[in-house]
C-alpha cells in the first residue's frame, strides 16, 4: 500500500483528510459503503446513504463527519474536529459499491503536532 497523501494538523484544530473517487455520473449512495479506518479500527462508516457509527472507535465519537452533500459527486473526504495527538496515524479510505463490488482504497497519513 503506497501513501496517497500526507496531512498536517495541530492539536485542537479541524483537519480534512482528502479522498475522492471519480465516478462516471453520480455515485449511488444508497448502494455504497465507505470505510475510514486506522488498521482495523473503525474511524467512520457510511452505508445505505447514511452514517453508521455503532462500531466506531470511541476515541473518534462525535468528532468525525463526511461531506454528505458532496459525496455523490465523489468527495469521500473525512473531517476530524478537535484533533488529538493520538489521531496521528495512517488512515485508509475504502469505498465499495454494493452491486459490482468495485473497491477503491487510498491511504492518507495524518501528522499531528502539539501546540
Amino acid at each position: 500500500g503506497q501513501l496517497d497523501t500526507t496531512c498536517h494538523a495541530f492539536v485542537g484544530e479541524t483537519v480534512v483528510l482528502p479522498c475522492t473517487t471519480t465516478p462516471p455520473g453520480e455515485l449511488t449512495l444508497s448502494r455504497s459503503m465507505l470505510y475510514w479506518q486506522i488498521g482495523t479500527k473503525l474511524v467512520h462508516f457510511f452505508q445505505n446513504g447514511q452514517d453508521s457509527l455503532k462500531g466506531q472507535d470511541e476515541k473518534f465519537r462525535g468528532r468525525t463527519s463526511l461531506f454528505l452533500d458532496q459525496m455523490k459527486h465523489g468527495n469521500l473526504s473525512l473531517k476530524i474536529s478537535n484533533v488529538q495527538l493520538w489521531d496521528d496515524a495512517e488512515y485508509s479510505c475504502i469505498y465499495r459499491q454494493t452491486e459490482n463490488h468495485q473497491t477503491k482504497k487510498s491511504t492518507i497519513k495524518l501528522n499531528v503536532s502539539g501546540k
